[in-house]
């Protein structure tokens, strides 16, 4: 997965809910020294960079909707623990108002980041993957209970051809668009969203079936291939 946008959920320690003011402080990873259910382990440093470079381009975002921004982050730094955050005041939106409100419910408990991973070192013997080196896009809140696995309700739904026209009107928007740099960032996450439902789709339609004379193995279309490497070629 070393490339591609990855999630990772957390369920940690919220620190405060300030309704009034909006604004909620808390932690989005931590540093463990057991590997978490994904086989990974976050080295302390892992975000050091992404937060030095590109702090103003890392946004919270609600269940990962990079349609529904809640802002960004007052503070985001790495302490002993994990990666601590305290958010800007939550947009004045009916989703934020409704996050604040869950979570001061007890509802939601977990957050999650999307990343993707820059450097990191495999351990065969111990079958863990370290982290060394992620670029952070951004830190959701998500519902208890939500499948980290699987973020994307409209994958089903949808085909290579599906993503890979939403691709091409975005990057064609990109391009030729006068947008501010906020809605750039928040363009180039929607991107790495479809490079990562491309991806799953793709492994899906390039599982073997059976042909119709089941001593030949299937093989997938030349069109299924080249889609999936116009994905690639386009969000390099």
């Amino acid at each position: 997965m070393d490339g591609l946008l990855e999630f990772k959920s957390f369920t940690g320690e919220i620190k405060d809910i300030d309704t009034k003011k909006r604004i909620v402080t808390g932690y989005l990873s931590s540093f463990i020294d057991e590997k978490d259910a994904y086989g990974d382990i976050v080295l302390k440093g892992a975000f050091n960079k992404s937060i030095n470079e590109r702090k103003s381009s890392i946004y919270f975002l609600n269940q990962h909707n990079w349609s529904q921004p809640h802002g960004k982050f007052s503070v985001l730094t790495e302490d002993s623990k994990g990666l601590y955050f305290e958010s800007e005041a939550l947009v004045d939106t009916s989703y934020s108002s409704d996050a604040l409100k869950l979570y001061e419910a007890g509802i939601i408990k977990e957050h999650s980041i999307g990343y993707q991973t820059i450097v990191s070192d495999y351990d065969t013997d111990k079958k863990t993957r370290f982290l060394k080196e992620l670029k952070l896009y951004e830190g959701s809140n998500v519902t208890l209970g939500a499948n980290p696995d699987t973020p994307f309700m409209g994958l089903k739904s949808k085909s290579l051809k599906d993503l890979n026209d939403e691709v091409l009107l975005i990057t064609k928007a990109m391009k030729n668009g006068t947008f501010t740099d906020d809605t750039f960032v928040l363009l180039e996450i929607a991107l790495k969203k479809l490079q990562l439902e491309a991806y799953e789709l793709g492994k899906k339609s390039l599982t073997p079936k059976p042909s119709i004379d089941t001593s030949l193995p299937a093989e997938p279309s030349l069109e299924t291939i080249k889609t999936i490497i116009n994905f690639s070629n386009s969000l390099r």
